[in-house]
């Protein structure tokens, strides 16, 4: 083989010790960080199966062994844990809370977002400017305000005042504002030609083009809704209407065994975890897909 030939050949090229140093100290820092998330949450599992007298008596341990050092398991405090948090009233209250809520919330912020990017009406970007200064609020401040506008509508101790608060998100109108803008104006241009109108450009042209977005703003609107405490709890007193958050406040709070309570706390967390893990994808996909659009 000429010397030519055995240049054009391609070579793996070796990390140099600098590299393969800072590497192994990102590996480490990762993996020190996912065992920091992992283990609580292992060891909230493992409690939850253990007897209070077994956890009295040997403290932290991953392994669910009772007070002789067995393996055992005690299934009996998920039993009372879905007794004591009445599970399928405040399941039932939370799923409506979270599905409407976040039905409503991707339809109106997607058309608010729509008219921001694409519709020309006076003062548009000034009202967008407000809308983002509104961002800078906390939201404990709007607490009051809320309660007593729900108050004066008659809604309070209702599943509506959970929902209507709620219906706009400014940080998801931004967001979906920001995927109109990179949509081609050539495509909804050429609709226009065709005759289609504004709210048939939207709903069959634009909102298909940022779908992993609003996947990923519905994922994100659910699991806030979901894990909502502080609002619900000044707004609701009625123990009928309570939500998954409230009522494990409430175990927390009760004489009950520190296993129940954890049990309580595995099944409220459960649902959660689940759907992280089956719309991970869409998930990174949407947010990749935010990331080079926006």
């Amino acid at each position: 083989m000429k010397k030519s030939e055995v240049a054009k050949l391609h070579f793996p090229r070796r990390f140099s010790a600098g590299t393969v140093a800072k590497k192994t100290v990102v590996y480490v820092v990762l993996i020190a960080l996912c065992l920091a998330f992992i283990v609580p949450y292992l060891w909230m599992i493992v409690t939850s199966l253990r007897t209070e007298m077994a956890y009295n008596s040997t403290g932290f341990t991953l392994l669910p062994i009772d007070e002789y050092g067995n393996i055992s398991f005690h299934f009996e405090n998920y039993s009372e844990a879905f007794s004591a948090l009445d599970l399928g009233t405040v399941f039932l209250n939370t799923m409506i809370v979270c599905v409407v809520n976040t039905v409503a919330n991707l339809f109106l912020n997607s058309l608010a977002a729509y008219a921001f990017a694409r519709l020309k009406f006076f003062g548009r970007n000034s009202v967008f400017r407000v809308c983002l200064f509104s961002m800078m609020v906390p939201g404990t401040v709007m607490l009051v305000p809320n309660y007593l506008i729900c108050d004066f509508l008659g809604i309070t101790d209702s599943l509506t005042a959970l929902i209507m608060p709620f219906l706009m998100s400014i940080y998801n109108i931004f967001l979906l504002r920001q995927q109109f803008l990179g949509v081609d104006k050539e495509i909804e241009e050429a609709a226009k030609i065709e005759g289609a109108g504004v709210f048939r450009i939207y709903f069959r042209i634009v909102l298909p083009l940022v779908k992993p977005m609003l996947i990923v703003l519905g994922i994100t609107t659910f699991m806030w809704n979901y894990s909502n405490y502080l609002w619900p709890y000044i707004v609701n007193t009625d123990p009928a209407l309570r939500t998954l958050s409230t009522s494990l406040a409430e175990l927390m709070g009760a004489d009950y065994d520190l296993t129940v309570k954890l049990a309580g706390a595995v099944i409220v967390s459960a649902p959660m975890i689940i759907i992280f893990f089956v719309l991970q994808k869409f998930i990174i996909g949407g947010t990749m897909a935010g990331a080079v659009k926006g």
